[in-house]
């Protein structure tokens, strides 16, 4: 996993519970990280899930909540040190419809190693307004890519529902939200 991740999770928990829980985690964890985490260098998945690990024990936090929550504190991070991925984007559908396409595909060229979700955006046929957002990662961090929607979300001021309709941590073949946008309000002259 690249670094950012762990950049921004350090911000999480300095910002949330200060730099000596952070501290604490990384005591806690099987790796022993001898220098700061820095974003463009790639690190062992299992650190990400050691450190989360560590968090939930430590702070009395279920996973998911914790992923949540940490999906939702990354998006502004993650649009303030990539602010070409957002700028020009005029709505959060916009932005969640480029993500696979354009993004990703950016972000692997800027990173060598980087191994982003795929996001496959769907058009719900009786709804213009909704689409269905299919995530898959031989990661499974569903939980962070809700949080993402939320922090996108509040980084839009759009307040935009999802639901988490399948999960492959529930038996089914993919992990699938359905993002429901507001609707559009018909201008008349």
């Amino acid at each position: 996993m690249k670094g950012v991740v762990f950049v921004l999770f350090e911000e999480f928990v300095v910002r949330n519970w200060g730099e000596a829980t952070f501290e604490q985690l990384l005591d806690d964890c099987p790796h022993a990280a001898a220098e700061p985490f820095v974003s463009p260098k790639t690190y062992p998945d299992q650190w990400i899930v050691d450190l989360l690990t560590a968090a939930c024990k430590r702070l009395a936090v279920a996973p998911e909540d914790a992923l949540r929550a940490f999906g939702k504190f990354c998006f502004p991070g993650l649009a303030k040190r990539f602010p070409a991925f957002v700028k020009g984007m005029d709505s959060p559908r916009h932005l969640i419809e480029s993500v696979n396409g354009i993004i990703h595909v950016e972000v692997r060229k800027l990173m060598d190693g980087a191994e982003p979700p795929s996001l496959l955006c769907q058009p719900v046929a009786d709804d213009p307004n909704a689409i269905d957002v299919h995530y898959e990662s031989r990661r499974g961090l569903c939980a962070l890519m809700s949080g993402l929607l939320d922090g996108c979300a509040e980084h839009f001021s759009v307040p935009f529902q999802h639901t988490h309709t399948c999960c492959k941590q529930r038996g089914e073949p993919r992990c699938t939200f359905r993002v429901t946008f507001p609707a559009l309000v018909p201008v008349h002259p």
